[in-house]
Protein backbone atom coordinates (compact mmCIF):
# COMPACT_ATOMS: atom_id res chain seq x y z
CA UNK A 1 0.00 0.00 0.00
CA UNK A 2 1.72 3.22 -0.66
CA UNK A 3 2.37 5.68 2.00
CA UNK A 4 0.11 8.96 1.16
CA UNK A 5 1.22 11.11 4.53
CA UNK A 6 4.55 13.28 4.18
CA UNK A 7 7.96 12.72 4.76
CA UNK A 8 8.14 15.22 7.67
CA UNK A 9 4.40 13.36 8.93
CA UNK A 10 6.00 9.95 7.76
CA UNK A 11 9.11 10.70 10.29
CA UNK A 12 7.37 11.62 13.21
CA UNK A 13 5.19 8.08 12.85
CA UNK A 14 8.09 6.32 12.12
CA UNK A 15 9.80 8.04 15.52
CA UNK A 16 7.26 7.15 17.84
CA UNK A 17 7.26 3.86 16.40
CA UNK A 18 10.82 3.02 17.14
CA UNK A 19 9.34 4.57 20.78
CA UNK A 20 7.08 1.64 20.96
CA UNK A 21 9.61 -0.62 19.86
CA UNK A 22 12.09 0.16 21.97
CA UNK A 23 9.69 0.32 24.86
CA UNK A 24 8.66 -2.50 23.50
CA UNK A 25 12.60 -4.59 23.80
CA UNK A 26 13.21 -3.05 27.56
CA UNK A 27 9.22 -4.67 28.87
CA UNK A 28 10.06 -8.02 26.46
CA UNK A 29 6.37 -7.14 25.46
CA UNK A 30 5.41 -9.69 22.81
CA UNK A 31 2.74 -8.11 22.15
CA UNK A 32 4.07 -5.13 20.36
CA UNK A 33 7.15 -6.51 18.94
CA UNK A 34 4.51 -8.99 17.22
CA UNK A 35 2.70 -6.46 16.27
CA UNK A 36 5.72 -3.97 14.90
CA UNK A 37 7.92 -7.42 13.38
CA UNK A 38 6.68 -7.87 9.72
CA UNK A 39 5.88 -11.89 9.50
CA UNK A 40 9.15 -12.26 6.48
CA UNK A 41 11.68 -9.68 8.51
CA UNK A 42 15.71 -10.46 8.60
CA UNK A 43 17.36 -9.71 11.42
CA UNK A 44 21.27 -9.56 11.57
CA UNK A 45 22.82 -9.37 15.02
CA UNK A 46 26.19 -7.82 15.80
CA UNK A 47 27.75 -11.37 16.26
CA UNK A 48 26.75 -12.33 12.50
CA UNK A 49 23.85 -14.43 13.47
CA UNK A 50 20.73 -14.16 11.26
CA UNK A 51 17.57 -13.98 12.42
CA UNK A 52 13.70 -14.42 11.07
CA UNK A 53 11.02 -12.99 12.96
CA UNK A 54 9.97 -15.90 14.95
CA UNK A 55 13.57 -16.86 16.31
CA UNK A 56 13.96 -12.90 17.60
CA UNK A 57 9.91 -13.34 19.32
CA UNK A 58 11.75 -16.89 20.90
CA UNK A 59 14.93 -15.00 22.13
CA UNK A 60 12.89 -12.84 23.98
CA UNK A 61 10.19 -14.98 24.59
CA UNK A 62 12.68 -17.48 26.46
CA UNK A 63 14.74 -14.88 28.35
CA UNK A 64 17.52 -15.26 26.19
CA UNK A 65 17.68 -11.13 25.47
CA UNK A 66 16.99 -9.27 28.16
CA UNK A 67 17.44 -5.28 27.64
CA UNK A 68 17.06 -3.04 30.82
CA UNK A 69 18.40 0.16 29.52
CA UNK A 70 18.31 1.65 26.36
CA UNK A 71 19.42 5.19 25.60
CA UNK A 72 18.69 7.02 22.19
CA UNK A 73 22.08 9.30 21.55
CA UNK A 74 21.81 9.73 17.61
CA UNK A 75 18.97 8.87 15.05
CA UNK A 76 18.31 9.63 11.75
CA UNK A 77 15.16 9.10 9.93
CA UNK A 78 15.39 8.48 5.89
CA UNK A 79 11.96 8.18 3.55
CA UNK A 80 11.41 6.49 0.21
CA UNK A 81 8.36 6.75 -0.82
CA UNK A 82 7.16 3.33 1.42
CA UNK A 83 10.35 2.20 2.76
CA UNK A 84 11.64 3.97 5.61
CA UNK A 85 15.66 3.55 7.25
CA UNK A 86 16.41 4.46 10.54
CA UNK A 87 19.87 4.59 11.72
CA UNK A 88 20.64 5.34 15.52
CA UNK A 89 23.13 5.13 17.99
CA UNK A 90 22.24 3.19 21.22
CA UNK A 91 23.85 2.51 24.46
CA UNK A 92 22.21 -1.02 25.65
CA UNK A 93 22.76 -2.86 29.15
CA UNK A 94 21.31 -6.41 30.12
CA UNK A 95 22.07 -9.22 28.25
CA UNK A 96 22.31 -11.56 25.18
CA UNK A 97 22.30 -15.19 25.78
CA UNK A 98 25.20 -15.19 28.16
CA UNK A 99 26.72 -12.55 27.38
CA UNK A 100 26.52 -8.95 29.58
CA UNK A 101 25.76 -6.32 27.43
CA UNK A 102 26.79 -2.82 28.53
CA UNK A 103 27.80 -0.68 25.72
CA UNK A 104 27.22 1.67 22.80
CA UNK A 105 25.74 -0.02 19.46
CA UNK A 106 24.89 0.89 15.94
CA UNK A 107 21.19 -0.13 14.95
CA UNK A 108 19.91 0.08 11.27
CA UNK A 109 16.31 -0.64 10.51
CA UNK A 110 14.34 -0.78 7.64
CA UNK A 111 10.91 0.16 8.11
CA UNK A 112 7.92 -0.94 5.46
CA UNK A 113 4.35 -0.43 4.60
CA UNK A 114 2.84 -4.26 4.96
CA UNK A 115 -0.92 -4.00 3.85
CA UNK A 116 -1.85 -0.56 5.96
CA UNK A 117 0.52 -0.94 9.27
CA UNK A 118 3.98 0.03 8.78
CA UNK A 119 6.51 -2.94 9.88
CA UNK A 120 10.30 -3.89 10.74
CA UNK A 121 11.19 -5.24 7.28
CA UNK A 122 14.48 -5.90 8.26
CA UNK A 123 17.13 -4.84 10.92
CA UNK A 124 20.97 -4.76 11.83
CA UNK A 125 23.29 -4.07 14.97
CA UNK A 126 26.85 -3.83 15.16
CA UNK A 127 28.75 -3.09 18.47
CA UNK A 128 30.36 0.44 18.52
CA UNK A 129 33.52 1.55 20.53
CA UNK A 130 32.97 4.92 22.68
Amino acid sequence: MPNILSDQETILLIANLEEKLLDGFKKTDLNTLDLLFADGMLFHDQYGNVLDKEMDMDAYRTGMIKITKINVSKREIRVFESIVIVSASLFIKGKYADILLNGKYRWLRVWGKVKEDWKVISASCTSISV
